[in-house]
């Protein structure tokens, strides 16, 4: 058997590597459930799932928002094609895109392999697919709802095209194609396309250039532009009102050093092999100088930006990866010193393996904000005319909604001790009472169940427990300001 295996890998290489790669990435698609971050769940999930149930939300829309709705216009699609063939359970639904999410992330790995092959030789394309395969984040990260992780892909094929754009013109406006679809998920990526462009340029490749040019302009027109006019009325206005948006409030948000993005792949490449890793990126920047300056460009804008969320940095992990392994690969095969020292490098790759798999496995089956979606799903079938939400002491969360299959306006929160009154006297005007409550935090928990009892002049009834999963817990320890991954109690609100 094994001879068999073995066999099969030299004589279709990247078969091999897309099977291994499609494996974790099924687990993740089965176990990780839930979603990774705000903006994964209610941009691309949430907003389609309400306007099927409250077309106004739709109608009514005032004002240009700055994203894109081509991504959870897809979503659209699939769940009204999910409802007509019968298909009504939120989790069953979830599961389906979480598939479709994997099969397309294999592009990554596909593209990764024929970058490597073009940038280095086969053998060392081997190894680099093999690594862009099990690369722990990969499969948690590919199988959610990220624009920053879906827009990959296109960019990574952007990057192919481009080089093989020397060797036939027509791969440059590919190249430009795929840009195009990158940019239209993600405009950020516009930097990425930019300064392939501009490398062309600078190597006197003008027609090159052109092509690329002409083919992002015309993905991004035909598909962006007519989104934007359908939308709200001219082309590109999601565009303009994007980067319009983020000049005004790049502090608003979560702001950190300008060195914040290198720590976090510093220690995503794992230590020590990490450092090795970036001085391979680093040295092997003029063979691979379209793919790295690209990247870099990206790198340094994000790093530069005061806005900085650990997400917005995704779309140029896998390439700077790929980079980083086809660097230190090359070097420790020329340079006197690692070939004198084979054990030290296979000590390193060993290490890097075993930590690997340590966070690939639970990361892979990691159901994130767990007790968020299971308190929603837990209404799924039930009839529900509303809901009081009592914060912790974190607060209250935005309730992911789809997980219910019931869209409720009726929603009452009560951030803080101070809230209670003010949403008692509301509850007492209200035309249509809510009949459930959820309690977050565990802290304190008997004795904000009687105050909220008391002011509401109501029984409240308990009915489930749910707690965080494993790692919602550790992040909640590590960071609770920003992991709110607390249990939720769900009590019914008798009369």
């Amino acid at each position: 058997m094994s001879a068999i295996l073995r066999h099969f890998w030299e004589k279709h290489p990247i078969v091999s590597i897309l099977l291994i790669a499609l494996l974790p990435r099924l687990i993740a698609a089965f176990f990780s459930k839930g979603y990774g971050m705000h903006d994964d769940h209610f941009g691309p999930i949430e907003q389609p799932f309400i306007i099927m149930h409250d077309h106004s939300y739709w109608d009514d829309r005032s004002g240009v928002h700055g994203h894109s709705i081509v991504y959870p216009a897809l979503h659209f699609v699939l769940f009204k094609g999910m409802q007509a063939v019968g298909m009504q359970d939120p989790q069953d639904k979830m599961l389906v895109v979480r598939l479709l999410h994997a099969l397309y992330s294999l592009l990554v790995v596909y593209f990764g392999f024929r970058t490597a092959e073009q940038l280095s030789s086969r053998e060392t394309a081997k190894k680099a697919g093999l690594l862009l395969a099990l690369f722990w984040p990969l499969p948690f990260i590919s199988v959610h709802n990220l624009i920053e992780v879906v827009c990959i892909p296109p960019m990574m094929a952007g990057l192919y095209y481009t080089l093989r754009s020397e060797e036939k013109r027509k791969f440059a406006f590919y190249a430009g194609l795929c840009f195009g679809l990158a940019f239209v998920f993600r405009y950020q990526t516009l930097i990425v396309a930019g300064t392939a462009g501009l490398i062309l340029l600078f190597r006197k490749q003008w027609k090159e250039a052109l092509l690329v040019a002409a083919g992002s302009i015309l993905c991004a027109s035909v598909i962006q532009g007519s989104a934007d006019i359908f939308a709200w009325g001219y082309p590109f206005a999601s565009v303009i009102e994007y980067f319009r948006y983020n000049s005004m409030h790049s502090m608003d948000y979560t702001v950190g050093p300008w060195y914040n993005y290198t720590l976090l792949l510093l220690g995503a490449f794992i230590p020590p092999m990490s450092f090795f890793l970036f001085y391979g990126w680093l040295k092997n920047w003029r063979k691979t100088s379209i793919v790295f300056f690209s990247t870099m460009a990206f790198f340094v804008f994000l790093s530069s930006f005061p806005n900085k969320q650990e997400r917005f940095v995704f779309s140029v992990v896998p390439p700077i990866f790929l980079l980083s392994v086809i660097g230190w690969m090359e070097y420790t095969a020329v340079s006197d010193f690692w070939r004198k020292h084979r054990t030290a490098v296979r000590s390193l790759w060993i290490w890097f393996w075993i930590m690997n798999f340590i966070l690939l496995i639970p990361f892979s089956l990691y159901y994130s904000k767990r007790s968020r979606c299971e308190s929603m799903y837990y209404f799924y079938g039930k009839k529900i005319t509303g809901l009081v939400l009592v914060g912790g002491s974190v607060g209250t969360i935005q309730p992911p909604q789809f997980y219910s299959d019931q869209y409720m306006e009726n929603l009452f929160q009560i951030e803080s001790e101070t809230d209670i009154q003010r949403v008692a006297q509301q509850l007492r005007s209200a035309a249509v009472q809510p009949n459930y409550a959820i309690f977050f935090g565990i802290e304190d928990i008997d004795a904000r169940h009687s105050r909220l009892e008391n002011a509401l002049g109501r029984k409240l009834a308990f009915e489930k427990q749910i707690d965080p999963s494993f790692l919602d817990e550790v992040f909640y320890r590590l960071n609770p300001k920003h992991n709110k991954n607390q249990s939720a109690f769900i009590y019914r609100m008798e009369r």
